[in-house]
C-alpha cells in the first residue's frame, strides 16, 4: 500500500498575458505549495480496473474526476494492464483556488507509477500532466516556481518566506472555466515579472506589482472578496491576495499575534473556514506520505 500528500498551493501574484492559439489563457505566476494544507491519497494494487473511493461529498462524475482521468490516461498511455484502489481523503476545499484537484491528479500519477513499476520519462509524465490539465504539470515537481504559458513553462525558483500565512475560505465555489471567462483585460506588455522581484531568495511582499487579473472581475461579481482583502491588510498582512480564480482569500503576516487575531476575528464573526500556517515551515516541509 502506498499513502502520498497532495499539496495545495497558493498564487503569489497571477498576471493574465494573453489567449495562446490553442485558445487557453497565457498565465505569469508565482506558485507557492503549501505543504501544510493536503489531501491525502491511498493506493493499492487491484485487478485490471481502477476503483475510487473519497470521503468527500463532491460526487464528482468519474468523467470530470481528475484522480480516476490521470489512472486511465496513465494506463492507457503505457499500456499496462494493471489495476488499483484509490482512496482520496480529501481537506483541500475543491473551486478555491488552491489546486486540489490539479495536486490529487500530479499525486495519483507519481503513486501509480510507483504502484506499476513503471518506468516514464519526466518529460513524458510532463506532457501527460498538462493533457489532464494546466496546473498539474507544476504539483509533478511541487518546488516554489515561475508557471507561464498554459502552465507547461516551470521555472523553479529559490524563496524564503518568512512569516504567518492565514488562509480565508468563504465556502463558494469557483469554476476555473467561468472565471476565465470574467476577465477581459490582460496584463500589458512590459508589466513587471514576479521572478524579477525576488533577490537573493527574498521578495518584497508590499510591492505593488504583486497582484492577481483575477480579482478586479470576481470582486466585482462577489464584493464580499473586496472586504477581505481590505480587513487583511488593515489587520496588519504584508499582502492580502486571491489565490488562483478564487474563492480563497489570503494574508501573509510577519506578526504572529496579528494573524491569530485577524483568524479569531473571522471565527468569531463569519462562517468562514480559517487555517494559519507558518509559512517558512509549510513551504519547506518534505513530508510525502508514505510505503506500508
Amino acid at each position: 500500500m502506498l499513502t502520498l500528500h497532495a499539496h495545495a498551493k497558493i498564487n503569489l501574484g497571477l498576471r493574465i498575458t494573453g489567449i495562446l492559439p490553442n485558445g487557453y489563457h497565457a498565465i505569469h505566476s508565482l506558485f507557492l505549495p503549501i505543504r501544510g494544507l493536503f489531501d491525502v491519497l491511498t493506493f493499492k494494487l487491484h485487478d485490471e480496473s481502477i476503483e475510487f473511493i473519497d470521503n468527500s461529498s463532491l460526487q464528482i462524475p468519474a468523467g470530470n474526476n481528475l484522480v480516476v482521468r490521470a489512472a486511465n490516461a496513465l494506463r492507457q498511455y503505457t499500456g499496462t494492464k494493471q489495476g488499483a484502489i484509490i482512496h482520496l481523503d480529501k481537506s483541500i476545499p475543491a473551486g478555491a483556488g488552491m489546486g486540489g484537484g490539479s495536486s490529487d491528479a500530479a499525486c495519483t500519477l507519481r503513486g501509480l507509477c510507483q504502484l506499476w513499476n513503471i518506468q516514464i520519462s519526466h518529460e513524458e509524465l510532463l506532457s501527460l500532466a498538462l493533457s489532464l490539465g494546466s496546473d498539474i504539470p507544476f504539483f509533478l515537481q511541487d518546488q516554489p516556481a515561475i508557471v507561464e504559458g498554459q502552465g507547461e513553462i516551470i521555472q523553479p525558483i529559490q524563496l524564503e518566506l518568512d512569516g504567518w500565512l492565514l488562509i480565508i475560505m468563504p465556502g463558494l465555489h469557483i469554476g476555473t472555466t467561468w472565471a476565465y471567462a470574467q476577465v477581459h483585460e490582460f496584463a500589458p506588455n512590459g508589466f513587471t515579472r514576479f521572478d524579477s522581484l525576488i533577490h537573493e531568495g527574498i521578495i518584497n511582499l508590499t510591492n505593488s506589482s504583486i497582484v492577481n487579473d483575477f480579482e478586479s472581475p470576481i470582486h466585482a461579481i462577489y464584493p464580499e472578496f473586496a472586504k477581505i482583502k481590505q480587513y487583511l491588510i488593515d489587520a496588519g498582512a504584508e499582502l492580502a491576495l486571491m489565490s488562483g480564480s478564487g474563492s480563497t482569500m489570503y494574508g501573509i503576516f510577519t506578526s504572529k499575534e496579528q494573524a491569530e487575531h485577524a483568524q479569531y476575528w473571522y471565527s468569531s464573526n463569519t462562517s468562514y473556514s480559517t487555517i494559519l500556517l507558518p509559512l517558512h515551515e509549510t513551504m519547506n516541509a518534505t513530508s510525502n506520505g508514505s510505503i506500508t
